[in-house]
């Protein structure tokens, strides 16, 4: 599907289950996110706007990290998606790669998996 192209909800949350189980995310998780996320939105049936396609991803991704968290995983799929949430948040407070890294560096370093965190050094620090 062309990237430009707008999706339907039911293609999206596809498409969302797809890139999870691409970070590690098991299938009865992913399935899981997908049902809750149909449950939780009432989105039109046709093509999703901008804004719907954005708010459709943050409840799913909302969800899986909820699970990740009421779970305790320490998995590395559990772990991506925390981290992700604290890389996003600190984008969104203005910090640059290196201070992100800093701050996964220091508060992360016990409790996530360390192939997980060098993921992120290399995709903040290059």
């Amino acid at each position: 599907m062309d990237s430009n192209t707008a999706r339907t909800f039911p293609q999206l949350l596809d498409h969302l289950v797809e890139q999870s189980l691409l970070r590690d995310v098991s299938p009865e998780a992913a399935q899981s996110a997908r049902a809750a996320t149909e449950r939780g939105l009432r989105l039109p049936s046709g093509p999703l706007s901008a804004a719907g396609t954005r708010r459709a991803e943050a409840y799913f991704t909302a969800v899986l990290r909820r699970q990740a968290v009421r779970r305790g995983q320490p998995a590395r799929g559990a772990a991506r998606f925390v981290v992700a949430a604290v890389v996003e948040d600190l984008r969104a407070s203005g910090r640059d790669g290196k201070a992100i890294w800093d701050q996964l560096n220091r508060g992360w370093s016990d409790s996530v998996p360390q192939d997980v965190l060098e993921e992120y050094r290399l995709r903040l620090c290059g």
